[in-house]
């Protein structure tokens, strides 16, 4: 055990040092930041007053009036990262994350794994087995570029992506992905983010490829991915309920706003676009399903052709398309995932604040 902890130790040790000693420009040139080079400094666009000096990596933020020569320092002090965060996007390795630690209630899939929580005299299902066709791309080294545009151009807090990506449910894709649109192949230019669908056995057996470069947006499922979906259960209550969206960052922004205490029972699933057999597949399985989908004609007639009940209204309200949208404004959802469409912005449960 002396041994192990020793081990640890210097492993955590050499990480950290590796982030600190990290080369802060070639950061923010990989993440997608807006950069401006004079001379020698580099000045970052989205941290106002903040440059780096490519010759000695040494960043100063001129509105705070503070440096240093430490990479995890700048990433914590200016652009509001935590300790574990900011060693996280320098190295893309995690601080003592172990397959253990890995929560099991995020494993969720379409094949009714919710019906054993409820009724302990039903037989398990068999396991879905993963198309033999299907690969997940391979991982690129660092996801900086999957942080940067969903923290940075989508607004979704750190904490909740890291959530997924610690569940291995996301991750950013090296290189080109082999994708399918509407049925027909197409090739993701990088870089990418992959929702992984996983089965009970915790096996890849899909992908929801999301573009993430913020000048060309691009959306797919990875090649071989049969009828599975992106799904998400944020607490481990047995499952009653499942929120519907038509994407996976769609889901993400809806998560960020929601209290995840009061999203007891709730599967969040991401269709990858508007597919009346996802709902029905759940419907059959015993659980209450409610659309969160667009705020758009194509959101509306998806649920008027299918009887489906919208769970919120607040997008009508407050005249947007999207969850991310509403992330981007600054709303929030106060109390509860759902807002009872009878009450006003101002007093429902769970209504917007600003």
């Amino acid at each position: 055990m002396k041994d192990y902890d020793m081990g640890a130790a210097t492993a955590f040790k050499q990480l950290t040092q590796s982030a600190r000693d990290s080369n802060l420009a070639d950061y923010f040139l990989q993440s997608g930041y807006t950069t401006q080079r004079h001379g020698a400094e580099v000045y970052i666009k989205e941290f106002p007053g903040l440059c780096v000096n490519v010759n000695t990596n040494k960043w100063y933020s001129h509105y705070e009036s503070v440096g240093g020569s430490n990479a995890i320092d700048c990433l914590v002090k200016i652009c509001g990262r935590d300790f574990k965060q900011a060693v996280r996007e320098l190295t893309g390795r995690d601080i003592g994350l172990n397959e253990s630690q890995k929560s099991r209630r995020c494993m969720v899939i379409m094949e009714r794994p919710w019906l054993t929580q409820s009724k302990s005299e039903s037989e398990p299902p068999p396991a879905e087995k993963p198309d033999k066709k299907f690969e997940l791309p391979e991982r690129g080294a660092n996801m900086r570029r999957l942080l940067a545009y969903f923290c940075q151009s989508r607004k979704i807090p750190a904490a909740v992506v890291e959530e997924l990506v610690k569940a291995n449910l996301l991750y950013q894709s090296a290189g080109q992905v082999a994708t399918t649109v509407d049925g027909v192949p197409q090739i993701a230019l990088p870089p990418n983010a992959v929702f992984v669908h996983r089965n009970a056995d915790g096996e890849a057996i899909g992908g929801e490829v999301q573009g993430v470069n913020s000048f060309r947006r691009y959306k797919g499922l990875v090649a071989g991915t049969g009828d599975s979906v992106f799904m998400f259960s944020p607490t481990s209550a047995p499952l009653t309920t499942a929120y519907l969206f038509e994407s996976g960052i769609d889901l993400l922004s809806y998560l960020s706003l929601a209290d995840k205490e009061n999203l007891q029972g709730v599967l969040l699933v991401s269709m990858a676009g508007l597919k009346p057999t996802v709902p029905k597949r759940l419907q059959a399985d015993g659980l209450n399903v409610l659309s969160f989908v667009d705020n758009d004609e194509a959101g509306r007639k998806f649920e008027r052709d299918n009887g489906f009940e919208r769970g919120s209204d607040v997008l009508e309200r407050m005249d947007l398309k999207d969850w991310s949208d509403l992330v981007k404004v600054g709303g929030s959802l106060t109390v509860n995932g759902v807002i009872p469409k009878t009450e006003s912005p101002t007093t429902a449960k769970g209504g917007i604040r600003k």
